[in-house]
């Protein structure tokens, strides 16, 4: 139900879980870590992790700026991605600058003409390969809206 979300969150350099097939008492058993929160749509899950004292959200928003606004008030979370913080939305794997050079064998060749940073996943099973290219208008436009999400909503708080 989260996938996007749990991308959204690594791409903010959150260490993200996310398992769509995992059960109900796995989730639950894996939340137990006071460092842990466990997100669902779904609210059954949500009322047994509260009875367990499980950290946890229940997310309510249609759209990924809804969703991360809710996170932003509720968590505290940036909405500020750092790419030295920036985890592999993939696999949540600890990403790594790599040289032209290096990228030129996995990377469009217009894209290596274009761009000079490019960061590729540590985890052997994944090994991505990211750039800063023109798809970042609309990362920065869906983070600009979650943004404007959290300012609406606390405005409509304080009423």
């Amino acid at each position: 139900m989260l996938g996007g979300l749990a991308r959204w969150l690594r791409m903010l350099g959150y260490v993200t879980e996310y398992d769509s097939k995992a059960e109900d008492s796995i989730l639950l058993r894996n939340s137990q870590t006071p460092d842990t929160v466990l997100l669902t749509r779904d609210e059954e899950l949500y009322n047994r992790a509260l009875a367990k004292r499980i950290h946890s959200v229940l997310v309510l928003g249609d759209t990924e700026e809804a969703r991360l606004g809710q996170l932003a008030r509720t968590l505290g979370i940036s909405l500020d991605i750092d790419m030295a913080a920036t985890r592999c939305p993939e696999c949540g794997g600890e990403l790594h600058e790599i040289s032209k050079k290096e990228a030129s064998s996995v990377v469009p060749a217009k894209s290596i003409e274009l761009y000079d940073r490019f960061w590729r996943c540590s985890n052997a099973e994944c090994g991505k390969t990211y750039w800063v290219g023109s798809h970042w208008k609309q990362i920065r436009h869906t983070l600009e809206e979650a943004r404007k999400r959290t300012s609406l909503e606390e405005k409509e708080l304080k009423c």
